[in-house]
């Protein structure tokens, strides 16, 4: 018997999503968790790559951050009486050997751009009329994008034509990036442009499964509706009280102000669309998340107005004569003496994930949808909007 080919998916990332305000991590925790689940597919060989103007732009704000903590080491040498030997001259050195290492413990490969092949008389062009990638304002925003697409355009090139043998996938937030490389890829059938690390997760589970990645995408659709359409009742997430649900079995983390003696609001909840896991006989098994928006604020009070305080003693004199107690004139007084604002600290998002299953039926249709469980996976904290 002939040995069964195993296909191949090269991916390729973009810097927005690597980034990660950690200055010793070249990839965010979440690239790193899919390639390392994802390494070792008995049928689907995936290659990981990072284009070389990534990895430069990548040096560079790790080069940044890794130069503010610089302040902080200087004071704990002193308080230690201790040089750990890091200073501006060598930490260029020590991100390089950062970057090294993660690239050998992910088994992470370079795309490189052969500057000869490239249509620079093209790209003039697009940069003059702002065509995609270029962006549509005076700074020309635009040069890294475009040649991260011709690394993945030469990698495509390089590699075999034929979709079950070999995929390749471009991960990017920015939508001008993913519009130019579908352009230049528009007769190319085995490449897929993702926005969200969500779609390559699916794009992987879907390749190792036995649904054709098509019908994935089709019964993906199908899925949507089922779990959720704004204000209509009927579907999944309504009927089952997946919200209630979140609220009760998660009430700490939904509580946490994670500041101390400060206050949590809620937000809007956002609710993806669904993931797909895998095929067990006829139950299709998928993953929507559900990510609570946040905020975590204090009060503080403001500086009374000099013409404020000077008016004190004519307003107690009013209230005297007026014949209000001791206390409504207290209160009357301060409240027109002194006033306090909001100050917002941190905004972030809860990040759940609903397991969930449905089945297949013979006309091919989802039905008897069922709640498996529902996960915490932390939260996405924005920078901090204020330094106490």
């Amino acid at each position: 018997m002939a040995k069964k080919r195993i296909s191949r998916l090269l991916v390729v990332f973009d810097t927005n999503v690597l980034y990660t305000q950690v200055a010793a991590d070249l990839v965010r925790s979440e690239v790193q968790r899919i390639v390392d689940e994802n390494s070792n597919h008995p049928d689907l060989t995936i290659e990981w790559y990072l284009p070389d103007v990534v990895l430069g732009e990548r040096k560079y704000q790790m080069l940044l951050k890794a130069n503010e903590l610089l302040p902080n080491l200087s004071k704990l040498e002193k308080l230690l009486g201790h040089s750990f030997g890091v200073g501006e001259d060598t930490l260029e050195l020590h991100v390089e050997n950062a970057i090294k290492s993660s690239m050998q413990k992910h088994n992470f490969k370079t795309a490189q751009c052969n500057v000869s092949e490239v249509d620079w008389a093209d790209l003039i062009s697009r940069s003059v009329t702002r065509a995609s990638p270029f962006e549509p304002n005076e700074k020309e925003k635009g040069f890294r994008d475009s040649i991260i697409a011709q690394s993945f355009v030469q990698l495509q090139n390089a590699s075999p034509t034929t979709p079950n043998v070999c995929r390749l996938a471009l991960v990017s937030g920015d939508q001008k990036l993913r519009e130019y490389v579908a352009e230049l890829t528009q007769d190319v059938k085995n490449v897929r442009i993702l926005s969200k690390l969500d779609e390559l997760e699916s794009l992987i589970n879907t390749l190792v499964s036995t649904v054709p990645e098509e019908f994935v995408v089709e019964l993906t659709k199908k899925a949507s509706k089922i779990f959720f359409e704004k204000e209509n009742e009927k579907t999944f997430y309504y009927k089952e009280c997946i919200r209630d649900k979140i609220k009760e079995q998660y009430a700490t983390e939904l509580n946490d102000t994670i500041l101390p003696s400060h206050v949590r609001t809620g937000g809007t909840w956002w609710i993806s669309e669904p993931i797909f896991i895998k095929k067990e006989r006829q139950r299709i098994h998928w993953v929507s998340t559900v990510e609570p928006e946040f905020e975590i604020s204090h009060y503080e009070r403001e500086e009374p107005q000099q013409n404020a305080l000077l008016g004190l003693a004519d307003l107690g004199s009013q209230a005297s004569a007026a014949g209000l107690t001791a206390a409504q004139k207290s209160l009357g007084l301060i409240g027109n003496a002194l006033s306090s604002k909001k100050v917002v600290d941190i905004k972030g998002k809860e990040k759940f994930e609903v397991h969930w299953s449905t089945n297949l039926s013979q006309a091919q249709n989802l039905t008897s949808p069922k709640l498996e469980k529902i996960t915490y996976e932390g939260n996405d904290i924005g920078e901090k909007t204020h330094n106490n």
